[in-house]
């Protein structure tokens, strides 16, 4: 179940643009006007403010706002490449996620469903639409799975629960390589390289290195694929294999804590949070992981994501969780996260007593098998 947890948090992710073929010409993103005009239709009576956002570092980035006229609303404004915009309304807690470049767009937006917008205008939210069209039968089978084997969980059936899971595993690696088989196929196209971007957790840095090698430089000079690359730089500092990259950060008690200083028995980097519902549930697979083998030369380092200090210590005392732990209190934006290339949670780093990576993203039977492989029984 090694990528289980980041599936799902993806298909939360991908939730708003679930959304047949069209020519080949459409391909290409591009075009000919050097500024976009988004026009609006609300349904309903709105009057309030119209927000038009993007996201940055995990944040979501103001872009311009409006006042809705007759449930109507307007943004003018030119960008460099196509790129995903969100449409908020006030009051409202949901998004329009849409691709938007330099054309004349409308946007007819249902208050009831904001999740499914009527776009046109833009050939880039049309390209997205058929992606996902035609991935949806992926995430179909693993919202199914994922229920079938919490079922499962919930009724004490282990087994029936790890038959589902290791189906849920199988569909994941069909998904995944379905979007890598797509960018390589569309590699003149910018919604390709958000595809991969958006499932850049579940790849390694030789299979994003090869999809960003075959794309057309209109594509390479996109925002994402600029992302995909620094990801990519970050990935091989970190491969398995490499000396771990050294950080230091305060424990709950505000002592500066250095990686290296831990160094001398096998360390577990493990990257989590106390809002994140999958790092809890994996908690009680590593309080056992670690009760078994620390004695034997087994160790973890606990960096959280957590924003919040009280819920941070909270969750490590109802989740007994006694190994050292560390947070800068940023979120999203861990210093340490960053430096490992972490976009996704829960996420780990196995070093060996020297501080050699020797293994990544060990979660559950995974983990277990590896200590057991370096310790024996």
């Amino acid at each position: 179940m090694k990528k289980l947890f980041a599936v799902l948090i993806s298909l939360v992710v991908l939730a708003s643009c679930n959304n047949n073929n069209e020519n080949k010409k459409a391909n290409t993103t591009t075009s000919k006007n050097d500024n976009y005009t988004i026009r609006g239709t609300i349904s309903g009576d709105f009057s309030g403010t119209v927000y038009l956002k993007k996201r940055g570092d995990g944040e979501w980035i103001l872009l311009d706002s409006t006042q809705a006229q007759n449930s109507t609303f307007k943004f003018e404004g030119t960008m460099n490449d196509p790129e995903i915009y969100y449409i908020q309304l006030e009051g409202n807690r949901q998004y329009v996620r849409f691709f938007a470049e330099n054309s004349e767009i409308d946007i007819k937006i249902n208050q009831e469903d904001m999740r499914n917008p009527e776009v046109t205008g833009s050939k880039s939210n049309k390209e997205f639409n058929d992606f996902n069209d035609q991935s949806a039968s992926f995430e179909e089978q693993l919202n199914m799975m994922w229920e079938n084997m919490k079922k499962a969980k919930n009724a004490g059936d282990d087994a029936t629960a790890k038959m589902w899971e290791k189906k849920l595993d199988s569909v994941d690696a069909l998904r995944q390589q379905y979007a890598l088989d797509y960018a390589m196929k569309n590699n003149k196209s910018v919604v390709s390289a958000f595809v991969v971007y958006l499932n850049s957790y579940s790849y390694d840095e030789n299979q994003l290195e090869k999809v960003l090698n075959n794309f057309d430089p209109s594509v390479t000079k996109s925002e994402y694929a600029k992302k995909l690359q620094e990801r990519v730089d970050v990935l091989k500092k970190v491969a398995i294999g490499k000396k771990a990259t050294d950080f230091t950060m305060n424990d709950p008690d505000g002592n500066p804590v250095t990686l290296s200083s831990l160094y001398g028995n096998y360390l577990l980097i493990d990257f989590w949070a106390s809002w994140c519902s999958p790092c809890r549930a994996e908690n009680p697979n590593l309080v056992a992981t670690y009760n078994k083998y620390h004695k034997k030369g087994f160790n973890i380092l606990g960096v959280s994501f957590d924003k919040d200090k009280k819920n941070w210590l909270k969750a490590v005392n109802d989740d007994h969780l006694t190994w050292k732990h560390v947070s800068d209190l940023k979120g999203w934006g861990n210093a340490a996260g960053k430096l490992y290339g972490v976009s996704a949670i829960p996420s780990n780093v196995l070093l060996d007593p020297d501080g050699t990576i020797i293994a990544k993203g060990l979660r559950g039977d995974d983990l277990n098998n590896k200590l057991k492989e370096i310790f024996g029984e």
